[in-house]
């Protein structure tokens, strides 16, 4: 694994448009070699960045996954100019992969728009859900291992385990996790019996935060809004499972099918802290539609991401549905 998040989203050209990564993407949360899509979208994010003027900030990166990335290959995108003007700019990115057979695979299509900064007309943002501690009042992923073991909740194999899982985000970003949120009472959904302080909500109105930020710098803008799409794709896919008291292993599928990541601000410092807070708005017929919004510490929210996720039942759920 890349030992920092600069090295994970860093990629060489290879010709005109052409750019892969240096690094093969990680798995996190999967047992199977399968690429967390953070990976993905922050290299993408990365390689467009390199067909712009400094001048362009990304405000807009809408696309599909395509199909689940490999570990064992690296990434190749080719970007495609598909309109540059005096405010705008449009580039398509589709990532591919090279593929067991010796043919290249498309994992990813995306449209990244950017926009020369222009002076504010009007000014203003929404605050989070709800009133979270701040930094100071967060417990980290071990804290919240450490706790579970000390209280008989979880043995200390399967802690270990589940850290091991999601050990490349503990990697590359310092988090504290806000006790008011569920993913923090019940350590992401992992502990499917543990009653929380939201259970009297419907699940459109729970609500999961943490404060995080980068461990190592990131100096370029494109590495900036790289670590951005790479850290705010994280968990949304699974939010659903974590709000209703389930984990990964009560579903046949959870992953994200389509995504939309706004930005509301010329760049972000990924550097310092920001809060995070995902909820799950609509499931059904196989899929639901969730979000994660990112503020800086003034209380500006600076981006957005929602994305339709496939959540398939396990075949027995659906064989008691249809008795």
């Amino acid at each position: 694994m890349a030992e920092t998040l600069a090295e994970q989203l860093a990629v060489e050209e290879t010709g005109p448009g052409q750019y892969v990564s240096l690094t093969t993407p990680e798995r996190m949360g999967n047992a199977l070699p399968i690429a967390y899509g953070g990976c993905t979208l922050g290299i993408a994010t990365h390689a467009a960045y390199q067909t712009v003027k400094p001048a362009y900030s990304l405000y807009s990166l809408v696309g599909h996954f395509l199909g689940p990335a490999s570990t064992n290959e690296k990434l190749k995108c080719t970007v495609h100019e598909t309109r540059t003007t005096k405010t705008f700019a449009t580039r398509r990115v589709q990532v591919s992969q090279l593929q067991p057979d010796g043919k290249m695979r498309a994992c990813m299509e995306l449209i990244a728009d950017f926009q020369v900064e222009e002076p504010a007309m009007l000014s203003y943002t929404t605050p989070p859900s709800r009133k979270y501690s701040g930094v100071e009042g967060g417990v980290s992923l071990d804290e919240m291992k450490e706790s579970a073991v000390s209280q008989g909740k979880v043995t200390r194999a399967a802690a270990e385990k589940f850290h091991k899982g999601f050990r490349m985000m503990d990697t590359f970003f310092d988090s504290k996790y806000c006790p008011e949120g569920i993913a923090a009472q019940n350590v992401f959904g992992g502990l499917k019996n543990e009653p929380t302080s939201q259970d009297h909500l419907p699940i459109t109105e729970k609500s999961s935060a943490d404060w995080i930020r980068t461990r190592v710098p990131l100096e370029s803008r494109g590495e900036r809004m790289g670590a951005v799409s790479f850290l705010i794709d994280g968990a949304i896919a699974f939010t659903p499972l974590a709000h209703n008291h389930m984990w990964l292993d009560d579903s046949a599928a959870c992953s994200t099918l389509d995504f939309a990541l706004r930005i509301f601000v010329p760049d972000i410092d990924i550097n310092s802290w920001h809060l995070r807070e995902r909820r799950t708005m609509a499931a059904g017929y196989g899929r639901s539609y969730s979000e994660a919004r990112l503020w800086d510490e003034q209380g500006t929210m600076v981006a957005s991401m929602t994305q339709q996720c496939i959540l398939r039942p396990k075949p027995e759920a659906k064989a008691k549905a249809a008795l």
